[in-house]
């Protein structure tokens, strides 16, 4: 309980130990003039479509085509969706099988399914947040990775 205690009270000092300085403006964040771009109406994204929201990329007018033009099969990102979609299948087949006492085949496939589920939403965000398209090639990665995941629990089993 002290330890618990005494990094509440380390956290809370970090929280409030910045240094004032009595002419620094907080409130204003100053951008040199030289990075400042400007455009003409013409110019602006979104023009052709009609619709100028600061929201979309203007990659695509169609976010669930099945080619995206700035969408490659080998990059980070995919890599993050395989081994994040992997992971939650094992840790949530552990989470149901050891703590809630769910029974083997039980816990694979809601595991494989909420992997799944969680991977159809963060494309889904994709689309309706400021990426602006739903990236197939990330949902393969995804349903490859919820596949790696059903299969290391068969041959754990």
């Amino acid at each position: 309980m002290k330890r618990v205690i005494c990094l509440f009270l380390f956290g809370i000092g970090l929280l409030f130990s910045g240094t004032e300085d009595e002419n620094k403006d907080s409130t204003v964040t100053r951008v040199p003039e030289s990075a400042v771009r400007y455009y003409s109406i013409q110019d602006a994204p979104g023009l052709q479509t009609g619709t100028l929201s600061p929201y979309r990329d203007p990659v695509s007018d169609r976010p669930f085509a099945l080619h995206q033009p700035n969408d490659r099969w080998f990059s980070p990102d995919k890599w993050m969706h395989l081994s994040s979609s992997y992971f939650i299948v094992l840790q949530s087949h552990y989470v149901l099988n050891r703590n809630f006492r769910f029974p083997e085949n039980e816990a694979k496939n809601i595991s494989v399914g909420l992997s799944f589920s969680l991977s159809l939403g963060k494309e889904f965000y994709d689309v309706f947040g400021k990426k602006g398209i739903f990236s197939w090639k990330d949902l393969v990665y995804d349903i490859l990775g919820c596949a790696l995941g059903y299969f290391t629990l068969q041959l754990i089993e």
